[in-house]
């Protein structure tokens, strides 16, 4: 069964003061409580028990799919079900949290298809199909309630029902006040799913009267849509309306822009721009004399680097910003990041990477940053490398930027012999850090480690005091890294070549190698016809360049080369071979 996980965090928000305000920051403070979350799909919720723990679960989101529940008939439920959800909302309750449940799928029996094989095993079209009768919904959704009545927080109304392909048979609204897609549902339906809601209100509040209702599921920030309920006689009908408010990507890019953006020719901005959809949303509310809350039942963003997504430090950073927005909205008390658990880490593609861990519970910078938003320690920076073995004697290190950071401070201890505590120590900066508008900030100090273990921090310093980062572990796994070479390559007319490579920092001594091919067999090779080595002095080397002519004359044929860079302590790295022909 499809289960989604919503976690959430405890804060005092301001007060509602009026319609401006609540749009707008800076309201008063209040005894308001604010909830953020997360949301997760196909997982177990034992399994994955000791992840909502840590990153400190309140609350559970658990889609219940109504065709498993009553795959045979009305009121009919098999066992298995019951012991399954039984078991997941214990385990939820375990972990000290409380569920909320949301229910869709129609089964077949009850579904409106007007083509359903209830016999076949291989057709499921009905599923996205509302319920002929929408009391039958109504009423298996209150069986729930009665069974779990004082034990769920709130219980949802389908999911995305103004998404295209979620209604059937109703299709796309017209292109015209359609986004590119063709996403959204003819705003017909929404007269339908204000049936289903009517139906079901008062037998939720009948089974359960402490438990919310949410209505909508709404995907993006759909005004029509909901200004479509409204007109249908949804008032009244819900405790708090759900909704979805993602983002597209930039035009004529890839990346997905974050929650505070509305680009410049993006094609109704409503549907698919964070900021300006829920306060459109919230404004059509209030318009319609309605001032129950918002839901954020879904939001987030996608770490893939490929189309809509926003990288692994992106994620992290439109994370922060986003919640960062919410917390000025005060009719926003739930707000649920989707989604838990990546669905696959290795595939570079929209929806399989929005989780907080990767797909092997590996916790990612986005998670570290909801963690330490939960625990109240968001001003730290998230370390991101160099973590474990670098293959690099002179480390570059990076680091997800804090909002409000005016510089940062880098802190590197050694452990070699002699341990070298503060081997770096230097401020920075956002501009001097690199810090760029995704939130990655990158420093190469350019200073040579030992081949040893090795710890650092980053301290930000912001108005209200400075926060220290977790500690980062490195091992540096080479003295000296290879010397890049730069000529001679390709045809070369001289027969007595300057050989020129870059330094290799960490290196006292080079080795020069030159091979000879002057003929058409192996014989007339000249392995070492150049063999010499050199200190950076005798190799004339800067800090840029290290260069020698020797005094043998080459012949005319092909020929190869290698430099070989080596420490004091007689540690080695040899470069790639560079090829070049002498007329």
């Amino acid at each position: 069964m499809l289960k989604i996980l919503c976690i959430l965090l405890v804060a005092t928000l301001p007060a509602l003061v009026s319609a401006d305000s609540v749009i707008t920051p800076n309201a008063a403070a209040s005894t308001n409580v604010q909830l953020f979350g997360v949301h997760s799909r196909g997982i177990e919720t034992a399994k994955y028990a000791s992840k909502i723990k840590e990153i400190g679960a309140k609350v559970v989101r658990l889609p219940i799919t109504w065709h498993l529940m009553e795959e045979a008939g009305a009121g009919q439920t098999a066992q298995w079900f019951w012991n399954e959800l039984d078991a997941d909302i214990a385990a939820i309750e375990k972990a000290g949290a409380k569920p909320i449940l949301q229910m869709s799928q129609t089964p077949c029996w009850a579904s409106s298809d007007p083509m359903k094989r209830c016999q076949d095993a291989n057709y499921d079209g009905y599923l996205k199909y509302p319920p002929t009768d929408v009391n039958n919904y109504g009423k298996a959704f209150a069986r729930l309630a009665q069974r779990y009545k004082g034990r769920v927080l709130a219980y949802e109304i389908w999911n995305e029902p103004n998404f295209t392909g979620n209604w059937l048979p109703y299709r796309a609204r017209p292109l015209a006040s359609n986004d590119n897609y063709g996403s959204f549902i003819d705003l017909a339906a929404a007269a339908h799913y204000t049936n289903l809601v009517k139906a079901t209100y008062s037998r939720l509040k009948a089974a359960d009267p402490s438990a919310k209702v949410l209505a909508g599921s709404i995907a993006g920030g759909d005004v029509a849509y909901v200004q479509a309920m409204y007109k249908a006689g949804i008032k009244g009908y819900f405790d708090a309306l759900a909704i979805h408010p993602y983002t597209d990507v930039y035009p004529n890019g890839k990346d997905s822009f974050g929650p505070d953006e509305c680009p410049v020719g993006v094609r109704e901005p409503k549907f698919w721009c964070f900021q300006v959809g829920v306060e459109s949303i919230r404004k059509a509310m209030l318009a319609a004399g309605d001032d129950k809350q918002i839901w954020f039942t879904e939001f987030g963003f996608d770490s893939n680097t490929d189309w809509n997504g926003s990288g692994a430090v992106g994620q992290a950073t439109h994370l922060d910003r986003a919640i960062a927005l919410i917390k000025k909205w005060t009719f926003v008390p739930v707000a649920c990041w989707y989604e838990l658990v990546d669905r696959n880490s290795t595939v570079n593609e929209r929806e399989y990477q929005f989780g907080l861990f990767d797909s092997k519970l590996n916790i990612k910078p986005a998670g570290k940053k909801f963690k330490e938003l939960m625990s109240g320690t968001n001003n730290k920076p998230v370390l991101l490398s160099p973590i474990g073995n670098t293959a690099t004697n002179i480390p570059f290190f990076s680091w997800q930027s804090v909002l409000g950071a005016s510089q940062y401070t880098l802190w590197v201890n050694e452990y070699a012999t002699p341990n070298v505590p503060g081997k770096i120590n230097k401020t920075y900066t956002p501009k001097t850090a690199n810090c760029t508008s995704n939130g990655l900030c990158t420093v190469t100090p350019n200073v040579v480690f030992s081949k040893a273990n090795a710890e650092w921090w980053v301290t930000a310093k912001l108005s209200s005091g400075s926060f220290l980062s977790d500690t980062g572990a490195f091992t540096v796994t080479v003295s000296v890294l290879s010397p890049q070479l730069l000529k001679p390559t390709g045809s070369n007319n001289v027969k007595q070549p300057v050989y020129q490579w870059k330094p290799a920092l960490g290196a006292e001594r080079y080795y020069l190698w030159v091979n000879q091919y002057g003929g058409s067999t192996a014989t007339d090779d000249l392995a070492g016809v150049v063999k010499i080595e050199l200190t950076s002095k005798a190799a004339s080397c800067t800090t840029a360049l290290c260069q020698y002519k020797p005094t043998v004359k080459l012949a005319s044929g092909g020929a190869e080369w290698w430099v070989t860079a080596i420490t004091k302590t007689g540690e080695r790295a040899v470069s790639q071979g560079m090829y070049f022909s002498v007329k």
